[in-house]
């Protein structure tokens, strides 16, 4: 059952009703084929609009929608605004508001492949959008690519990092340790374990970590178990040295992969100095 069909229907009797609403286009996990849409699915929805300020920071329109319990706005992709709403019901709803004119340029400037690629379906079009959609936006899945500038650059910024994190262990910045370890590196560690996969098993690695655990692999996957870290000083020590381990060994994949070079000499001296600073646990 679509837990979201009246509130689309509702939306939908809104734009027909008000001229400033140009077109309202449903995409992500509600139309998708890869991993449909269950019960903890939010819906995503892009709405054309001449006048973007009454659904961004007015309820008058999106009230009538359902009871709103939570809402804020955040910066999204193409230079606009994204207004999210927590329901009654627990219905979770992302509004990507833009105007008309930003909606024809993301689309043309392949800006909203990025959130379309994988489906979408419109379901209001008073601006003649849907030609449009279907000349620009191109099914695929995500591609990852890496230079060897690129990739000698983050694995650099990830070894310096490493030093840098056990220094604040030192130092007793448990709370900057910590950001650094199970934020800051495990973007980078996360950046490897795409770009391996991609290249080894052709997998598609979504964004942001999205559906990790069913394309980073067994080994990867089990490995994180002991990557992330209490707010412990000797927990985050041992997450640290995991970090690194499985950071080396999604990175060296990529250089035999890739033919790369491999900053050898980084990652002896950090983990050096991580053995010297911090005793490996």
């Amino acid at each position: 059952m679509d837990r979201y069909a009246d509130l689309k229907e509702k939306l939908i009797a809104i734009a027909k009703e008000n001229d400033s609403i140009k077109s309202v286009v449903a995409i992500g996990s509600s139309v998708r084929d890869y991993s449909k849409a269950d019960e903890y699915s939010d819906i995503d929805l892009i709405i054309a609009t001449t006048e973007p300020d009454n659904i961004l920071y007015s309820d008058r329109l999106l009230s009538q929608l359902g009871d709103i319990k939570i809402s804020f706005v955040e910066h999204t992709l193409g230079g606009g605004l994204e207004r999210r709403i927590l329901f009654d019901g627990s219905l979770d709803a992302d509004f990507i508001i833009f105007t008309p004119e930003q909606f024809l340029s993301a689309v043309t400037d392949g800006v909203a492949n990025e959130v379309m690629n994988r489906g979408y379906l419109v379901l209001y079009d008073d601006m003649d959008i849907t030609p449009l959609l279907e000349k620009h936006i191109v099914p695929s899945v995500r591609t990852v690519s890496m230079s060897e500038a690129e990739f000698l650059n983050l694995v650099n910024d990830f070894w310096f990092h490493t030093v840098w994190a056990s220094k604040k262990i030192l130092r007793g910045e448990i709370w900057v340790a910590k950001m650094c370890i199970d934020a800051y590196l495990k973007n980078h560690l996360l950046a490897v374990m795409e770009y391996n996969r991609y290249l080894s098993e052709k997998e598609d690695v979504w964004h942001c970590g999205r559906f990790l655990e069913k394309w980073a692999g067994e080994k990867n996957t089990s490995a994180l178990k002991n990557c992330f870290a209490h707010y412990d000083k000797f927990d985050m020590i041992k997450a640290l040295f995991n970090t690194a381990e499985l950071f080396s060994e999604n990175a060296r994949l990529i250089s035999e992969s890739c033919g790369y070079k491999y900053p050898d000499k980084a990652q002896e001296y950090a983990t050096r100095l991580l053995k010297e600073y911090l005793a490996k646990p």
